[in-house]
């Protein structure tokens, strides 16, 4: 296998230190290579235009000057399905190898990562999501998770029977007969995580920084670009605009809508609470997100951009 298709990738969760390592590895491998290299998120937050402090997305002073793909691709007021993700990486991917370069998937987001390194063929996904959504919609989880253990007991193990679109997913993908098939292209595929207290403490600090950055005015924005509070008092959890379904963000309208306020009213001691939430579920999420760092295939555990290069090197002829 040449290097003129080698694919590299690092999952890890929220706050793991993926941005710095992965722009530290990127331009390791343009200087020993000669090679550019871009960088294709693989994140689901970060796909939506204008959530940018609230999903840490990477800024051009972060990116240092390697090329960053599938940020802000999709307003935020439908979900990106995974189909529309890999469609569009894929297209991403095709033009890297075909310019001589090479790409390298980065982000937490396990279904995105392993879409784009399994081929799963997420179009035919698609169609049977939206069967199972008429057949079952959201007040029948419990329906379709059952369905899901009858079919499949191992990945139902996987899936919170309350997690209605994660067991959504899941039953398309079985219904879909998805299998896996190697896209071509040789992968370097690095895991980060630096542990659950390492984990734990910085999902905390980020948080803090990004209230420090401006998060408060970024969601007061979107309030008003959006009329989200309006829209959560009159859809509630069936709004299909993703501020209200991202951590970071719907804690802020779930407290106002609690305390009969508008986000721009929230006082200190509704920020606090507000902040406990959010704290409390990014680092639940990051709990299943070492889940997903297990799916994996032959994936390597990595601290360092050193260790990851020593791992790419091994994939470069000569």
């Amino acid at each position: 296998m040449t290097a003129a298709r080698l694919l590299i990738a690092l999952y890890g969760p929220t706050s793991s230190g993926k941005t710095v390592l992965s722009v530290e590895l990127a331009r390791r491998v343009e200087r020993e290579t000669g090679r550019r290299v871009v960088i294709v998120s693989a994140d689901s937050r970060q796909v939506y235009r204008y959530l940018d402090i609230g999903t840490s997305k990477t800024t051009v002073a972060q990116m240092g000057g390697i090329r960053h793909e599938m940020l802000d691709v999709a307003e935020p007021v439908r979900k990106f399905e995974l189909e529309d993700y890999a469609r569009l990486a894929r297209r991403y991917l095709a033009d890297a190898f075909d310019a001589g370069e090479i790409p390298f998937v980065v982000g937490g987001t396990g279904v995105y990562v392993r879409a784009l390194l399994e081929g799963w063929a997420v179009d035919r996904t698609g169609a049977a999501r939206t069967a199972l959504q008429r057949d079952f919609p959201r007040a029948m989880a419990a329906d379709a998770h059952a369905m899901l253990r009858r079919l499949d007991r191992a990945a139902a193990v996987q899936v919170h029977p309350n997690n209605y679109v994660g067991v959504i997913n899941a039953l398309a993908a079985r219904m879909a007969g998805e299998s896996g098939v190697p896209a071509g292209f040789a992968t370097v595929l690095c895991g980060l995580d630096p542990g659950v207290g390492t984990v734990d403490r910085r999902v905390a600090q980020t948080y803090d920084d990004q209230v420090a950055r401006g998060l408060s005015e970024e969601i007061v924005g979107l309030d008003e670009r959006y009329d989200l509070d309006g829209e959560l008092r009159r859809r509630g959890r069936d709004s299909a605009n993703q501020v209200l379904h991202t951590h970071g963000y719907r804690e802020w309208f779930d407290v106002a809508r609690e305390r009969g306020r508008t986000v721009a009213q929230l006082t200190a001691a509704d920020l606090a609470e507000v902040r406990e939430r959010v704290v409390g579920h990014i680092r639940g999420y990051t709990r299943r997100q070492r889940g997903w760092l297990r799916k994996l295939p032959e994936v390597r555990a990595v601290s360092s951009a050193d260790q990851a290069w020593a791992l790419v090197r091994r994939q470069i002829p000569g």
